[in-house]
């Protein structure tokens, strides 16, 4: 039966890498088609190799500062992880948004790895989504301080969905920060438990798979005390934990953005045409589009993140050299990474925490 469900998840995510593959290339090739922006290929092949591998190092700093993050707020809830464990828990994170729908899918799994490894389900709760919200405000926060000025950028690059887009970003954000309350405002949480507990649908769904209802969210309810206590001692006990997770975490954000600017930038350079946007404009084009693009429901977002990028920044350069950079930036922060953590994936699964933790 195990083995049954190891193949099944195999096919599951071979098929969700092939998804965002494919997803990815059919917008580049549209893209290709319909843009008129020359040579592409020429250009990918005179972008310098040394800065695609100069690139993946800077993206392999997000994985050091993101385990440095694990292990610092894990030590203030008493919870001891290897540097090797919170290594492998970071570039696991990346790999499972890179492959599920929506760019969601990370959260859950370095919560069931960390659990896996011997921290309480409770604290691994609270420690990754501790770095989630703190995301989630930063970003949703700049978005509306941004919003003003930067939008009418991506209006002009997406007209389409120019009267659409700043109703999509105000929807997301609303989103994004009711489900920070969720996570920190512990009546909020609970009062959702118990509402759903009254739904006959839910309790019939439960009674599915041979379960009682009461004592499901019994339990529900009593490991939600578990984790708001656990967030309560990261956000009000000590709140400079919070003001270091969210400024790693900005850290990380702009790594990320600066990878994009430099993959731009030295294609443009190479083209000999000048990119008319500076780093700090960028990300905060960067910031509204993550709104937008990052719904796209393929596996890592691929395809929209391609091409709503493209069709904003290449207004602001020459066409094929802001495709190419587009593309080397998602070959370094997203193919590559993908590839890291499939070998990471096969390592993890020989991997036993028991015979771990003995040896």
């Amino acid at each position: 039966m195990e083995v049954e469900n190891d193949k099944s998840q195999n096919k599951k995510l071979l098929r969700n890498l092939l998804i965002a593959a494919l997803s990815s290339f059919s917008v580049i090739a549209v893209i290709l088609v319909f843009s008129k922006s020359g040579n592409v290929v020429k250009s990918i092949k005179d972008f310098p190799p040394m800065e695609i591998l100069i690139g993946f190092i800077l993206f392999c700093l997000i994985f050091v500062i993101d385990s440095l993050r694990i292990l610092v707020l894990s030590y203030f809830l008493n919870e001891k992880v290897k540097l090797s464990v919170a290594m492998r828990n970071s570039i696991l994170g990346y790999f499972f948004t890179y492959i599920t729908p929506f760019s969601a899918g990370g959260q859950p799994y370095q919560i069931w790895h960390l659990s896996k490894w011997g921290m309480s389900a409770e604290n691994s709760s609270a420690i990754i989504l501790t770095r989630w919200s703190n995301m989630l405000i930063f970003l949703s926060f700049s978005s509306l301080l941004l919003m003003n000025k930067y939008l009418p950028y991506i209006r002009v690059g997406i007209p389409l969905l120019s009267k659409a887009i700043w109703l999509v970003i105000l929807l997301s954000v609303a989103f994004s920060l009711g489900m920070v309350f969720f996570f920190l405002v512990p009546n909020l949480g609970k009062s959702f438990i118990r509402k759903i507990r009254k739904s006959k649908m839910v309790n019939w769904a439960i009674r599915v798979f041979k379960k009682n209802p009461d004592e499901v969210f019994d339990t529900l309810l009593k490991k939600l005390d578990s984790f708001y206590d656990s967030m309560k001692i990261i956000w009000t006990k000590k709140p400079w934990l919070v003001i270091f997770d969210g400024s790693m975490g900005v850290l990380d954000l702009l790594v990320l953005y600066y990878i994009l600017y430099r993959s731009i930038i030295i294609s443009s350079q190479v083209s000999l045409v000048p990119f008319h946007l500076s780093f700090w404009n960028l990300s905060a084009i960067f910031i509204l589009l993550s709104f937008v693009v990052y719904y796209v429901p393929t596996p890592g977002s691929s395809g929209g993140v391609e091409g709503g990028f493209y069709a904003v920044l290449s207004i602001y350069g020459s066409k094929t050299a802001v495709m190419t950079g587009v593309l080397m930036w998602r070959l370094i922060t997203y193919y590559l990474p993908i590839l890291l953590g499939f070998i990471i994936m096969i390592y993890e699964v020989r991997q036993n925490p028991t015979k771990s933790a003995s040896s």
